[in-house]
């Protein structure tokens, strides 16, 4: 039915109008079909709906038109009409049957046609080809309204096809096509009126397309079946399906562009980091290689070390020969001193000439050793040395200086020289622009043949500035620095730093501040043997200086000198200077030697494979020596505050040099293997790379800035006079960074604020650890996996400094601690902060199987031994409160309360060597718990309450008294939702001692309650224990409240305590016991005189109920001597001329008001009161 309305919507879009007719009545005719289309069209009564055209009346005079022409042919005659009407019928009849002949004619083709194609298939054993059909069927469907499954935009492609204008070709195509269609279904009048319609023989598809090669297009039925009638499995499905994945396709191409965008922007980001690095790379392999030819650096740095600088690819550079080194001499007519070149610790085979055996080091610490020289090369030496804090004056005249390595033998160059530098000085004040001259002087020294003059001149260098400031002092430095790399170390030795020792009686401190730079930053200059003679000396003796600003520089400038040691041999002489330094009476100078000596101490001592038996050990012993004096006193002994400074700097250094200590054992692990240990030495590269290019991006910022204050500085103190300028220069330089060695002393008035604000950059900045977070979880998870592998917790053999850290550290640290009176507070919380950290970085598991147990050991030696049982008390007494705030609290919150639980049984019942007398002690590590510092009140106060269930009358008495000196520092809502509840249990308990424990208990908490639904509760059971009528219970009442009264709040102390009180008095009056009787009245006595001595007691209250009870009090004094009642009587005098006093008072303020009410007229009564005065 489908293919039938589309036939006759194109036969009438293309006017076949009769066609269509003959369509209709064969339908009509064959199956009784009838279009509605067609109907509506052809005879409905406006034609096609619009009136504008009847194709009947079309049909009809085409009809007439035809018989026109066909009389006009044959003459017009009017005459002859029926001869013509005759004949004209003669001809239809003989047209008919010739278009019926004709008709079987093209029938018969057809056959022939048929047959021919079938045998063509047969022979070329293919099928018409459907290459036109999708297009056709597509166009045709979009023409005819169908719509396919398609996106938007093919849609509106479809449509601008339809509108387009039919071609001839493609009009033949389809009157064949159709023509077909109507033959194949026996519509034989319409397939003829169609091709008389149509005028054109299209009987076959040669005839439509012109050509033999091309294949004939399905019929109208196959393509229907074909785009249509099959749904899914067809065309149409086929397309949904396809226009679905393109649109698909479509989203993915765009995210998959935007991705690619994404990334390479990012890959751009990456690219230009990368150069920038590389970029530093070179600058710094340039730098390497300029200090290695002029002799800067020790043999031993330079061939082992400088291959590795490539911090970026991990790539080798050939370290520079020494024949280039004294080619580069010889050029300036100066010869190297032999002695640098042997002085130095060198390789020979695997063995240092210090006595370290290299091949018996494990892979990984031989890793560790280079990356440690690495970091005495690159970070401390830039750091110490104020290579990253340099302004733009010793910059420009370092540049300046370094030009006189190009000079020439005349005179042009030095002119050039000069004529550089005139224009620096000649703005400026000579005073102000003294170190412009430094350029001039130095091209002098190293041109000059004279040695006197040369000599002359460098003491004029060192004396060019009275008084050198921070900048100054940088700038001559930097000056020196730069004439020493090029004229030798012979001549470094005998013209600039004799020059120090002559300076070391100048009573300026600023000119003894500037020898201690040279010594340190032109140690890197001279030989090994003048390091460990002169500059060592000259430094150990300015350490002795009674300027703390010359101190602190000295303290920088040994980490400097320490950089370049490698044997041993001073190494005794450094540490009894660091230890001078560092219990220094100035916070400055201590600060500084914990900043930058001892990171470059930690450094030397750890190449030298002693880091623990040296440097640890060294501050062990210090501690133990202060320490061991005390170890006899009684725990209330107090340490002397000079003894306290000395451990708390040794306790920070001690907590600084903790990760290094730990990462110098797991570094030492045999199992890492070569190819772990280059990827922990690459992965330090690429960090110790992105470290320094992001120091000096942020140094070249502040100096930007310290520039433009230096130069807004300068313009406005001009016109000063020397002293300003002076004092101008310090303010400037106090803004400026303090990282360096050289420059980072400051005036003393600032020096305080200046460390302490910047002593984490710094400590960040020389950074004591070596490997990073990645590195350190590699090794500890191999360290870990070892110690669950040791049997009994005990380590030893094959990892000396593990085996080092479990035996020796932890006994002597632990002997350490024993000997702190545990009353020392502040001592307990520093060395409990120490084990904490030290607990943290090596582990959980190392502290469970090493630190737990060893303490054990010692909380259970007096149930072992049995002798010296005193002394193994004050011991365990003194290791509890350190071992429970330090290393209990690195372990799991239920590991915590487990093992206080336990103590405090195990004290209560006197078990596993603990005994009442250690209540004390338990005492003092639970305070110490509470406190600000460790904060574990929560879980205190959850332990102490569970154990009030505990069957054990004497754990829960304990519990009550350790709760009467820990309830002050809990805060009053944990004390009424957690411990209150808690005594309410307690003092319904079947044991009076308890319920007696409970009464003082109770007292305490309520002093500390504020909220009156909790103190009714407390209230409560005070009453249930007052029901016992105990005579010690209501003495321990008495006391009890004679304490808080003056704390707790008024409506309790009026309400509760006062009336039980006077209760208590009657009560005593009657006692048979006169010792009872004398002891009650003694403590009713007390508890009165604190009652009256709240001046906000109503007076009511002490002449109605306080004075009546005092009275009853007399009744008892002839149980007491004289005074008792002396005592009691005076207190009774004292409170009724109180009374009276206040009476009087009263009355005379009464009769004032009265009188001056008299004289005024009284307003009227408008409410009708009576007024009445009080009495």
């Amino acid at each position: 039915m489908v293919a039938k309305e589309e036939i006759a919507k194109f036969l009438l879009g293309k006017g076949y109008y009769l066609t269509a007719l003959e369509f209709y009545q064969e339908l009509l005719e064959d199956d009784g079909t009838e279009l509605e289309s067609l109907k509506q069209y052809l005879f409905g009564s406006n034609g096609n709906g619009n009136g504008e055209f009847d194709p009947i009346k079309s049909i009809k005079e085409k009809n007439k038109k035809e018989n026109n022409n066909n009389n006009n042919n044959s003459g017009n005659s009017n005459n002859n009409n029926n001869n013509n009407e005759n004949e004209n019928e003669t001809i239809k009849s003989k047209e008919e049957k010739i278009s019926l002949l004709e008709y079987e004619l093209r029938q018969c083709k057809d056959d022939l046609y048929r047959v021919k194609a079938q045998y063509n298939l047969v022979a070329g054993n293919g099928k018409p080809s459907l290459s036109s059909s999708p297009t056709t069927s597509t166009s045709t469907t979009s023409m005819n309204g169908i719509t396919l499954s398609i996106s938007e935009d093919d849609k509106d492609t479809l449509k601008e096809l339809s509108k387009e204008r039919i071609k001839q070709h493609e009009l033949r195509i389809l009157n064949y096509l159709v023509k077909s269609y109507l033959k194949k279904n026996n519509y034989t009048l319409t397939a003829v009126s169609m091709s008389e319609e149509i005028e054109e023989d299209c009987q076959h598809w040669s005839d439509v397309i012109g050509s033999k090669g091309t294949p004939e297009p399905p019929s109208i039925l196959t393509m229907y079946r074909y785009f249509f009638e099959n749904g899914d499995a067809g065309i149409q499905g086929a397309l949904s399906r396809s226009m679905t994945e393109i649109t698909k396709l479509k989203k993915d191409l765009y995210e998959t562009e935007s991705q690619w965008r994404e990334s390479k922007k990012k890959l751009q980001q990456l690219q230009k980091e990368k150069e920038d690095l590389i970029l530093k790379n070179k600058e710094f392999e340039n730098k390497i290689e300029e200090f290695s030819r002029r002799g800067l650096l020790s043999p031993l740095r330079s061939s082992q070390h400088l291959s590795q600088t490539d911090l970026i690819s991990s790539n080798s550079i050939a370290s520079p020969k020494s024949n280039e080194t004294g080619n580069q001499q010889q050029q300036n007519g100066k010869k190297q001193s032999p002695t640098i070149i042997s002085s130095n610790s060198t390789i020979n085979g695997n063995v240092l000439n210090n006595g370290i055996d290299i091949s018996s080091l494990s892979i990984m610490r031989k890793t560790f050793r280079n990356l440690i020289e690495k970091r005495r090369q690159t970070v401390a030496f830039r750091i110490v040395s104020n290579m990253d804090d340099e302004s733009e004056i010793s910059v420009r005249i370092a540049e300046e200086v370094d030009k006189i390595r190009t000079l020439d033998s005349d005179n042009q160059s030095i002119v050039k020289i000069v004529a550089d530098s005139l224009p620096n000085i000649v703005p400026g004040v000579l005073i102000n622009k003294r170190e412009e001259l430094i350029p001039l002087i130095l091209v002098v020294i190293s041109n000059h043949p004279d040695e006197t003059v040369r000599f002359s001149l460098t003491k004029l260098l060192f004396n060019l500035i009275k008084k050198p400031n921070e900048v100054q002092r940088h700038v001559i430095m930097r000056g020196c620095m730069a004439l020493a790399s090029f004229i030798g170390p012979q001549r470094t030795e005998t013209e600039i730093l004799s020059q120090c020792w002559e300076q070391l009686s100048e009573k300026h401190p600023e000119r003894r501040v500037l020898v201690a730079d040279s010594c340190g930053c032109l140690s890197q200059f001279a030989s090994a043997d003048l390091r460990l003679s002169l500059i060592l000396s000259i430094l150990q003796q300015l350490g002795e200086d009674k300027s703390s600003l010359v101190r602190e520089s000295v303290a920088k400038n040994f980490a400097l000198l320490v950089n370049f040691f490698d044997s041993p041999d001073k190494y005794n002489q450094i540490e009894e200077s660091f230890k001078k330094l560092l219990y220094d009476s100035e916070i400055e100078v201590s600060i500084a030697t914990r900043f930058h000596f001892l990171p470059s101490l930690a450094n030397w001592a750890d190449l030298l494979e002693s880091l623990n038996t040296r440097l640890t050990n060294f501050l062990l012993t210090e501690m133990l020596s202060i320490l061991n004096k005390y170890s006899a006193q009684k725990d209330e002994f107090k340490i002397p505050e000079q003894d306290t400074f000395k451990l708390d700097q040794l306790l920070q250094c001690f907590i600084d040099i903790i990760p290094r200590i730990h990462q110098s054992v797991i570094s030492s692990s045999i199992f890492i293997n070569e190819k772990d240990a280059l990827q922990i030495e690459n992965e330090y590269n690429k960090q110790e790379a992105l470290y320094q290019f992001q120091i000096n991006n942020q140094n070249n910022n502040q100096n930007l800035n310290n520039n433009n204050n230096n130069n807004n500085n300068n313009n406005n103190n001009n016109n000063n006079n020397n002293n300003n300028n002076n004092t101008t220069t310090t303010t400037t330089t106090s803004s400026s960074n303090s990282t360096s060695s050289s420059s980072s002393t400051t005036t003393i008035s600032n020096n305080k604020d200046k460390i302490v604000g910047s002593s984490t950059i710094i400590n960040s900045a020389i950074r004591i650890s070596i490997l990073g977070n990645n590195e350190i979880s590699k090794l500890q998870s191999q360290f870990e996996n070892y110690l669950m592998t040791t049997v009994g917790n005990e380590v030893s053999g094959g990892w000396p400094s593990l085996e080092w850290i479990s035996n020796d550290f932890i006994n002597k640290f632990i002997r350490i601690i024993s000997c702190i009176p545990f009353y020392n507070s502040s001592v307990i919380t520093g060395f409990s902060k120490a084990l904490n950290l030290f607990c943290k970085t090596f582990g959980t598991i190392f502290t469970k199987r090493i630190i737990k147990t060893a303490f054990y050991k010692e909380f259970q030696k007096e149930s072992i031994g049995g002798t010296n049982s005193n002394n193994n008390t004050i011991k365990k007494n003194r290791l509890l409160s350190i071992y429970t705030t330090g290393a209990l609290q690195t372990l799991e919150s239920s590991e915590f309360t487990t093992f206080l639980k336990d103590l405090i049984v195990q004290i209560s019942m006197e078990e596993r060597g603990w005994l009442h007398s250690d209540i004390p002690a338990l005492v003092k590590c639970i305070e110490l718990l509470c406190g600000n510092v460790f904060d574990k009140k929560k879980d205190v106060c959850d332990s102490l309450c569970d154990l009030t269930a505990n069957p054990s009358n004497q754990v829960r008495s304990c519990i009550l008294n350790l709760l009467n000196f820990i309830i002050p520092v809990f805060k009053p809502e944990q004390i009424g939702k957690s411990v209150v509840p808690s005594l309410i249990t307690m003092s319904t308990d079947p044991d009076r001692t308890v319920r007696f424990v409970c009464l003082g208990t109770l007292s305490i908490a309520v002093s500390f309650i504020n909220d009156d639904s909790i103190i009714e509760k407390v209230a409560g059971a005070i009453d249930r224990i007052l029901e016992d009528k105990n005579h010690m219970v209501e003495v321990e009442f008495v006391n009890s409240m004679t304490k808080i009264i003056p704390t707790v709040k008024p409506r309790f102390r009026d309400s509760f305590i006062l009336p039980r009180i006077i209760d208590l008095t009657r009560k005593n009056n009657h006692n048979p016991s006169n010792q009872q009787r004398k002891e009650m009245s003694q403590c009713l006595y007390e508890c009165t005189r604190s009652y009256v001595s709240i001046t906000t007691v109503p007076k009511e209250l002490i002449s109605e109920q306080v004075l009546p009870m005092l009275k009853l009090l007399l009744n008892d004094a002839l149980l007491h001597d004289p005074t008792f009642k002396s005592m009691v009587q005076s207190l009774v005098n004292d409170l009724e001329s109180s009374l009276k006093e206040d009476f009087r008072n009263s009355i005379g303020t009464t009769k004032k008001n009265t009188s001056s009410s008299s004289n005024k007229i009284e307003p009227p009564n408008k409410w009708g009161i009576s007024w009445k005065q009080n009495k």
